[in-house]
């Protein structure tokens, strides 16, 4: 599947495949390729950047979301605090949500008739197949979904001028 990926986008992927590392998850998930996709010079990290968020409110808000998550099953943020992030694995696989996301990027090149993923098909993908995270994370920053949709469609536009 990644054959069919422009360099940006691949290059989202590993950064996502790092950040999920760095964040101590096991998986990549919407919010981890959202996350990669902030960094960069692409369409979807201007979109990003003009629906104002950054590489350091979406990990401040990643990581806020997991300490209010554990805290609803009993675990205190001081013992979240205490413990360091740290890669329980390896090379961390793609989550369910992550996949569908890739699908939906994919499905986004199909229908626009277009020959490669770029981070924009990725950011849709992500938008259109959010995961309960990824959801959580995006209220908390006070970003609606369709309006970053859109912000992408227009700097995909303004990049093709």
């Amino acid at each position: 599947m990644f054959e069919r990926f422009s360099r940006e986008a691949k290059h989202v992927v590993l950064f996502a495949l790092g950040a999920t590392q760095r964040l101590g998850a096991e998986r990549v998930e919407p919010e981890h390729l959202l996350l990669a996709l902030a960094e960069g010079s692409t369409p979807a990290s201007r979109a990003i950047a003009e629906a104002g968020l950054d590489v350091e409110a979406i990990t401040a808000t990643i990581e806020a979301d997991l300490v209010a998550t554990l805290e609803v099953i009993g675990v205190p943020a001081s013992v979240v605090d205490a413990v360091p992030a740290a890669p329980r694995v390896d090379r961390p696989d793609f989550g369910v949500h992550a996949r569908r996301a890739l699908e939906q990027a994919w499905r986004e090149v199909l229908r626009r008739k277009e020959r490669r993923v770029g981070p924009e098909h990725l950011l849709l993908g992500v938008l259109d197949a959010p995961s309960p995270t990824l959801t959580r994370v995006l209220a908390r920053l006070d970003v609606e979904p369709a309006r970053l949709a859109a912000l992408v469609d227009v700097e995909v536009a303004a990049a093709r001028r």
